[in-house]
């Protein structure tokens, strides 16, 4: 608990959660929905396409969408830090956030494996890939989906939970 509390006292926790000009907490939660809205975005438009979904568009260039997804991942990451570290006494033991901890924990492989196995070689899934493929791409459309919705119930969690 000391760890979180010197984090909570840091500068930049202290700016992002008490900025006068009410910039800090504003300004990362931006960057958070930003990042996160091109991650989830790139991502739900390729896990459709491996579904089927628009067969007659070539997979190949959809590998194009895979720097912005990692962008958007960073960009997600880095702002997700600095929100938590501002509340880091409530916020980095709240349950629904490690939850979501947990859920991106396993989101991010499966985009990594989903990456390198599927659009490997022409573009083309291969005979043994096609069905990993497929599970891989609905595993991350219900993944990005439970993370949101997690993230969007930490605001909510002191009700939540009863605190």
């Amino acid at each position: 608990m000391e760890f979180l509390q010197y984090l909570e006292q840091t500068a930049l926790a202290t700016f992002i959660r008490e900025s006068s000009s009410y910039l800090g907490f504003p300004t990362f939660l931006f960057m958070h929905t930003l990042g996160l809205s091109i991650l989830v975005g790139a991502n739900s438009i390729v896990a459709i396409r491996v579904l089927g979904v628009a067969s007659s568009i070539p997979l190949k260039p959809m590998e194009r969408l895979f720097p912005f997804m990692w962008a958007g991942f960073i960009l997600t990451v880095i702002s997700g830090l600095g929100l938590g570290i501002a509340a880091a006494t409530t916020r980095l033991i709240n349950p629904i956030l490690l939850f979501k901890l947990v859920m991106i924990a396993i989101a991010t492989p499966i985009m990594r494996v989903m990456e390198k196995r599927v659009f490997r070689g022409a573009g083309v899934l291969k005979e043994g890939d096609a069905q990993a493929g497929k599970a891989m791409a609905a595993a991350l459309l219900v993944l990005w989906t439970i993370i949101m919705i997690a993230g969007r119930l930490i605001a909510y969690s002191a009700t939540i939970l009863g605190q």
